[in-house]
């Protein structure tokens, strides 16, 4: 499971202050935390601050990296921004957090996926939207990875998104979010399938428990990658023991390893 620490994300009150305030010991704490307790990568996001998106992640990301040597996940619907960012990335191979299937967003973002050898989350939308049903999201998934894999980005470091909205929305997204993850696994055995976990639960009270309740459901159906609160130590315990369940976990070794370390306790 491929866990991308989700909390600093400029929409997030606190993560906003400490930016205006310029307070960057605070995003390089956060960052800490998170891969400390678990997280492969960590989500950068800026975009609340528009005029100033990218001046802003370069400080965010260069004070990171000063004290941590986590690969980062980069955050903006601004091909552009993720493209001047770059310049000044000195880690371990970033994710290029997103593109959809629209002509001039791909056009812009597919030079920079490839100059900088990233990963890249592409969301299963398009210029049009949100499809409501699994099999249309699917067929977009299949031009992605067409259009994807023709330009040499290998299907291992794809991350598709199903789109997973919110249960308090309408019931139904949760039926067509796993739905449509058992497709695609069933269609690309290599492809990454990750999801923004919170997403599940916006609008409701205690949304931990939805989360955590949503994800190894989705684990099951062949989610592999998510964005998510890595400090939510029953969200992280969840997760060894829905790969032992979902045959994921070869002999539940991971599982039988991190019980006796502790970690499950």
């Amino acid at each position: 499971m491929i866990i991308i620490g989700e909390k600093i994300n400029s929409t997030v009150k606190n993560v906003a202050d400490a930016i205006k305030e310029g307070n960057f010991e605070y995003i390089v704490e956060l960052a800490k935390k998170q891969y400390l307790a678990g997280a492969h990568y960590i989500d950068v996001n800026a975009g609340a601050f528009v005029d100033i998106e990218t001046e802003v992640l370069k400080k965010m990301i260069e004070s990171i990296q000063k004290e941590i040597d986590a690969p980062l996940s980069i955050d903006s619907p601004r091909p552009e921004v993720i493209g001047e960012v770059m310049k000044i990335y000195k880690g371990e191979r970033a994710i290029f957090n997103s593109v959809i299937y629209e002509e001039g967003i791909l056009s812009r973002a597919l030079p920079i996926i490839k100059e900088y050898n990233m990963k890249v989350v592409a969301l299963l939308m398009d210029d049009v939207g949100i499809p409501d049903e699994p099999e249309k999201r699917v067929e977009i998934a299949k031009r992605l990875v067409d259009r994807l894999t023709n330009n040499g980005i290998l299907e291992e470091d794809i991350f598709l998104d199903p789109m997973l909205q919110p249960v308090s929305v309408d019931q139904r997204y949760v039926y067509v979010a796993l739905e449509t993850i058992k497709l695609i696994r069933k269609e690309f055995e290599n492809v990454n399938i990750i999801c923004g976990l919170s997403n599940v639960s916006f609008g409701l009270p205690k949304r931990r428990w939805l989360n955590r309740a949503f994800l190894p459901i989705a684990i099951y159906f062949g989610l592999n990658s998510c964005i998510a609160d890595p400090l939510d130590d029953v969200l992280m315990k969840l997760i060894y023991a829905a790969e032992a369940l979902s045959g994921r976990d070869e002999f539940c070794m991971e599982y039988i390893t991190k019980a006796r370390e502790g970690f499950l306790a």
